[in-house]
């Protein structure tokens, strides 16, 4: 068993819970101007299969869940293959959902509590981030658990923070490892939980405070889907590399660029795609092979993301210079794809085979700050089989079960 494992099953004995639903697959291990391209760091040999040993590991006692970060839930129905954790429209709570018809989906569980953002950790399990804190002033931050039947819940992490990307987490496809950024004015911290224990792998400068360009200005922190390697990729803090890297087995870098945004990892394996601000040349780092053009032509892609099955692809958005957004959908290997119809942005994956994505139209006068193009409120699915857009009743998408490297 791999160490990290352990993280999970501690938090879930302590608070009297199943580390997995009936149905869960079993695992297998925005600055604006272009600059010169960094030199990437040392590449692994294709030998290299970095996985973390076992170690003993003490269980911590567990920590309630404080009453202003609390989230609850009300399950009406049993765990299903296809979830996903969605806003519907009109609706101000989330709900954990049965996607296996993304057409029309099915409520399993009412999750009420604050206003915070979570995501799925198992299919029956979610986490989020509170915080007492700000950018000016730090406060207690947590990460909590919650699991969606027995209604049980734990502190997961917690620290002194409330600054910009304070918060910020992943868990490897295993479950066994939780990756989250720590900020507050002293700077940004990129910590691994483990059953090991919690140490600090990335330290970078504080976020100064700035405008956001939403073109260029993202955020991404995901494990491969092989749970070898962590990425953080940010545009936000005053020092160090934007684009990291890391193997989970010691915490070591194994890519990293100076300037490095609009991330995703590939379906499978350790692939991660990127480009740097400014540039529409979209790169790709493999663990084997190294850093390669991924795509035959070049696209200033908006956050892209990646299919959980093989066959469905990059969606991702471009804006022309209108502003007008166009959705791309792009095989894995870059051989092929191209826009869709109509002016979407936003994609985003609901199951193997259909994503979600919202309207836009122009706003005109009533523009005010914002950009010329903007949601109208109007959402649609797209089967990439059928090849068929269908309209939803989905505002939003948090996250889904499977994930990557969890099929």
């Amino acid at each position: 068993m791999r160490k990290g494992v352990v993280v999970l099953a501690s938090l879930l004995a302590l608070a009297g819970c199943t580390a997995n639903g009936p149905l869960a697959p079993s695992s297998t291990p925005s600055p604006t101007h272009a600059s010169p391209s960094p030199s990437p760091s040392p590449s692994p040999s294709p030998a290299e299969s970095p996985s973390p040993s076992p170690s003993p590991t003490i269980e911590p006692s567990p920590v309630a869940v404080p009453a202003w970060a609390a989230l609850h839930a009300s399950c009406a129905a049993q765990p299903v293959a296809q979830e996903a954790l969605l806003r519907l429209q009109g609706a101000t709570n989330t709900v954990l959902a049965d996607v296996s018809n993304p057409k029309a989906p099915r409520t399993l569980c009412g999750i009420s509590g604050g206003s915070f953002q979570p995501q799925l950790v198992t299919q029956t399990m979610i986490s989020w981030y509170a915080t007492q804190g700000a950018p000016d002033r730090p406060g207690t931050s947590v990460l909590a658990i919650l699991d969606l039947v027995t209604g049980t819940s734990t502190v997961a992490a917690t620290w002194s923070g409330g600054g910009f990307l304070d918060g910020l987490h992943a868990w490897s496809p295993d479950r066994g490892f939780l990756a989250y950024v720590a900020s507050d004015p002293s700077g940004v911290r990129l910590h691994v939980l483990s059953g090991g224990g919690d140490r600090v792998i990335s330290t970078m400068g504080s976020v100064p405070a700035r405008g956001v360009n939403p073109n260029e200005d993202d955020a991404y922190l995901a494990f491969s889907p092989d749970g070898a390697y962590v990425a953080l990729v940010q545009t936000f803090t005053g020092s160090g590399d934007q684009l990291q890297v890391r193997r989970i087995i010691d915490g070591t870098v194994a890519f990293s660029l100076s300037r490095g945004t609009m991330a995703t990892w590939g379906s499978s394996g350790s692939r991660l795609y990127f480009r740097q601000p400014g540039s529409s040349l979209v790169q790709a780092w493999d663990s084997a092979a190294g850093v390669s053009q991924a795509f035959g032509q070049q696209l200033a892609w908006i956050r892209p993301r990646a299919g959980v099955g093989t066959e469905t692809g990059h969606v991702f958005t471009v804006r022309d210079a209108a502003g007008t957004p166009h959705t791309w959908l792009y095989s894995h290997d870059g051989r092929s794809g191209g826009p869709l119809p109509n002016p979407r942005s936003s994609g985003a994956w609901i199951n193997s085979t259909t994503f979600f994505y919202v309207e836009e139209a122009a706003c005109g006068a009533n523009c005010g700050i914002g950009p010329a193009w903007q949601p109208d409120g109007k959402t649609f699915t797209f089967d990439v089989a059928q090849q068929a857009e269908t309209a939803s009743k989905i505002s939003q998408v948090y996250g889904i079960w499977p994930r990557a490297g969890q099929l």
